[in-house]
């Protein structure tokens, strides 16, 4: 048996909210991507809008699962912490489990995308990464400590890739990215230990949503700037 918890009582339906704002935000940077490569022409704008439009994607399977378990939660008068059992869930709600999975795999295999291109890995390697992604997410399934451990663990790597390259560059874009994901790295501490105090779920939400917003406002920076005469100066 295993519960899955969300967030304290009054926070229900607030937290729909804010991811439907993180995919807003998410697609704005998948579009504000193409347009610089139109500018840059560099094949890796296109991945990076792939991985955006994933990432909002896993936010959108994340939101049918909130709504599958806020209408139990009704349905059954379960008040207090919003916890869901597993099995109980499985049996008589197949759209939680569908959900669940493309929420994990499309959020995890987002990021990983983005990792990818930082790290100019080869499509070999990039494939037994989605292979070792992919059954990862079949066996961790429905432990969301790990998936956010997971998480954590490929978004620090992007920022310490990012950091690595504004100490080599002082680029502010670079510098602003880095903290971008830096950001989005630390909610995924307080997920990790929802189980603890259930405020911290609110307190990752809101951290995470912070990083998007800082991503979109870097990429508006970068766009801005990539049409002006000093544009090497600001890299993504």
């Amino acid at each position: 048996m295993v519960k899955l918890v969300y967030s304290p009582q009054w926070f229900y339906g607030k937290d729909i909210l804010i991811d439907i704002v993180s995919i807003f935000v998410l697609l704005l940077i998948a579009f504000f991507s193409i347009r610089y490569y139109n500018i840059k022409r560099n094949k890796n704008y296109i991945y990076l809008t792939l991985s955006f439009v994933i990432l909002a994607g896993s936010f959108l399977a994340k939101i049918l699962i909130n709504f599958n378990v806020y209408y139990k939660l009704i349905e059954t008068q379960d008040l207090g912490i919003v916890s869901a059992v597993y099995q109980s869930m499985k049996a008589t709600h197949s759209i939680f489990i569908t959900s669940f999975v493309v929420y994990w795999l499309s959020m995890t295999f987002g990021y990983y995308i983005l990792y990818s291109i930082y790290q100019n890995q080869s499509l070999s390697n990039f494939l037994f990464g989605t292979y070792i992604i992919t059954a990862y997410t079949y066996i961790a399934y429905p432990d969301y400590r790990t998936f956010h451990i997971t998480l954590f663990v490929i978004l620090a790597l992007i920022t310490a890739i990012h950091l690595k390259r504004y100490l080599n560059n002082k680029y502010l874009a670079t510098k602003l990215v880095a903290l971008s994901f830096g950001v989005i790295t630390l909610s995924q501490i307080f997920f990790i230990f929802i189980d603890r105090n259930i405020y911290f779920y609110v307190i990752g939400e809101l951290i995470q949503l912070i990083g998007y917003i800082s991503l979109l406002f870097t990429f508006i920076m970068v766009l801005k700037y990539g049409r002006e005469e000093d544009k090497d100066r600001h890299h993504w």
